[in-house]
């Protein structure tokens, strides 16, 4: 029976591409999330402009019309800012799937090794086999009279 030695390290390879697949699915949500509000937040402001343009055909008064440019002003601040976010988020993101690209790197050498090793000791045993039987078959070439 084929024994790999380093199959404890192997182990915790596959345990630590476990955790960041994990981690990765986790940051993946929370982009999405963000991208989400980022969307929600230009869609309001299209909506906004929308109104305020129907409402400045209306002629409102300045003070009226200031307030809406406040508030534009307000909600790009806050686009600027869920951007960030989303940047930031999606660095995380690659990041934490660059992370996982090496460890799954690592992890394939380990299961490569260990296929050659268990490949060379079927060969080992392979041959032990065909000794043994050319030994059994000279043996019995011998006893024959």
């Amino acid at each position: 029976m084929y024994k790999f030695n380093l199959e404890p390290l192997l182990n915790h390879r596959r345990y630590q591409e476990e955790v960041l697949q994990k981690e990765l699915a986790g940051l993946k949500k929370r982009l999405a999330e963000e991208e989400h509000k980022l969307g929600a937040l230009r869609k309001k402001i299209r909506e906004f402009l929308l109104q305020f343009q129907k409402k400045q055909k209306d002629g409102r008064p300045a003070s009226e019309i200031k307030l809406y440019f406040d508030f534009v002003d307000h909600l790009t601040k806050e686009i600027d800012a869920q951007h960030q976010k989303v940047l930031e988020a999606e660095r995380n993101f690659n990041f934490k799937r660059q992370d996982l690209t090496a460890t799954l790197k690592k992890r394939k050498t380990l299961d490569r090794l260990k296929e050659k090793g268990r490949h060379t000791y079927q060969q080992e045993q392979l041959k032990k086999e065909r000794n043994l039987m050319d030994e059994v078959a000279g043996f019995q070439f011998r006893l024959k009279p």
